[in-house]
């Protein structure tokens, strides 16, 4: 779906949900879009990048924000902008649907101030860094309540709670450190002549994204070494109960050998005698405590 605004008198936003091939003639032949750039700019696969396609003077920003997927959890997905002359272009899907109306906010905001539509996007692009922040500290708070849960029990399951806290933040690394490189790009990006406001802004941004950076790798460092604790912890109290199931079938080995020597259908000694089973018996717990002796001297569990 297509909504077309006028931002002033000299500039236009196009608002591009959920493209289908319908709108590829209107973005191509009205708009002025290439189809390569047209492609960059729709291709969910894409990661945070900046392209300009100088014959056509189109510059395309492609971010990757923070969404939240009912059926694949908290994650990432990119957010395309275009300039093409003087029209602002925004590319979102249900998930990022929402930066619309950041957007919007902005210009509603700022619409007689601003002096291009670079100056939207930063502060969209502001608002989104900081968007990762929300998400990293929920990280952290989700795996403070599983490390509350495990003091009392560790169970396989809270582990893979970890791993997906994990999976999740490797996204988010992933994508901040995308988003940086682009917008390191923008600042040394010469087709846009950036106003020393505007590049003060752009410093800001960087400095946000760089810092969420940071803190989604302390996030992942902590998560990780706390996921392997408890499974070293795990793996510890399996073997233990191992070596424990070793020794019990060791030393139960010794009745059976007995008990199976005397149940043979020969001469045996104390075959005749009247304690006989007792004597029997004593021969049994006696080899089982030999058993027992001969492997705590040995340190069997070392």
């Amino acid at each position: 779906m297509i909504k077309v605004e006028a931002l002033s008198d000299d500039f236009r936003w196009v608002a591009v949900n959920n493209y289908t091939d319908n709108d590829y003639n209107q973005l191509i032949n009205e708009e002025g879009v290439t189809d390569e750039m047209l492609g960059y700019a729709t291709d969910r696969h894409e990661r945070g990048r900046l392209e300009y396609d100088a014959k056509s003077a189109i510059t395309t920003l492609i971010f990757d924000v923070v969404t939240k997927n009912i059926d694949e959890g908290t994650y990432t997905a990119q957010v395309s902008f275009m300039l093409v002359e003087h029209t602002l272009l925004t590319f979102t899907t249900d998930h990022t649907d929402f930066v619309e109306d950041m957007l919007a906010d902005v210009i509603d905001a700022d619409w007689e101030k601003v002096q291009h539509p670079i100056d939207y996007i930063f502060d969209v692009m502001y608002k989104l860094s900081r968007q990762y922040f929300q998400a990293i500290n929920a990280i952290n708070k989700d795996r403070q309540n599983i490390q509350s849960k495990m003091r009392k029990q560790i169970q396989r399951s809270v582990i893979l709670q970890l791993m997906e806290l994990e999976t999740t933040l490797v996204y988010f690394l992933t994508s901040l450190k995308t988003n940086n490189d682009m917008l390191q790009s923008l600042k040394r990006f010469a087709p846009i002549k950036l106003s020393t406001t505007q590049k003060e802004r752009l410093d800001d941004i960087i400095v946000e994204a760089q810092q969420g950076l940071e803190m989604a790798n302390i996030a992942s460092d902590i998560i990780g070494r706390v996921s392997n604790a408890y499974s070293n912890i795990l793996d510890n109290s399996l073997n233990n109960t191992m070596w424990l199931l070793t020794i019990f079938s060791i030393v139960l080995t010794m009745p059976n050998i007995v008990f199976g020597f005397f149940g043979q259908n020969v001469d045996l000694p104390f075959t005749k005698n009247p304690f006989g089973w007792e004597i029997t018996v004593i021969i049994a717990i006696g080899l089982c405590a030999l058993t027992i002796w001969l492997l705590r001297r040995n340190s069997f569990r070392k």
